[in-house]
């Protein structure tokens, strides 16, 4: 049987999943970003290549990386942005929807899906934290 994966390196979180040869999910992980997002990377993937006994990204078929570290994914085929893969994802899944709206750790982003799964529009808006210390909340 064959194999497919993808790694969606955040700056939060780092997802990774295997597909068989018919699309169906055959392992999949969420674990925290570690600083290196090559370290995190290597952690998702090694996790699920062992859900389905395979001991290296080598032995998959084809393997996307994608998200804010897709770039320090040295096993991938391939790197795709996190917005084309969320497009064509959706689109695959629901031909019918056309909007997406991506919250990540950093960012979100509002997605147009044209009819053929391109994204075709984006608005993005940094996130900022307010901080207080206690003393500033109790006047101390």
């Amino acid at each position: 049987m064959k194999y497919y994966g993808g790694c969606d390196v955040g700056s939060t979180y780092t997802k990774a999943v295997i597909l068989d040869e018919n699309g169906k999910i055959c392992a999949d992980t969420t674990i925290r970003s570690k600083i290196n997002s090559e370290v995190s990377a290597k952690l998702a993937m090694e996790e699920v290549l062992n859900k389905v006994g395979l001991t290296s990204s080598e032995e998959l078929g084809y393997l996307i990386g994608t998200g804010y570290g897709r770039n320090k994914v040295p096993f991938a085929d391939e790197n795709i942005s996190e917005i084309s893969c969320h497009a064509m994802g959706v689109h695959v899944t629901d031909p019918t929807v056309k909007a997406i709206i991506d919250i990540g750790g950093q960012d979100v982003k509002g997605i147009s899906i044209d009819t053929d799964g391109y994204a075709v529009a984006l608005r993005a808006a940094l996130r900022f934290y307010a901080s207080s210390s206690s003393s500033s909340m109790t006047g101390t």
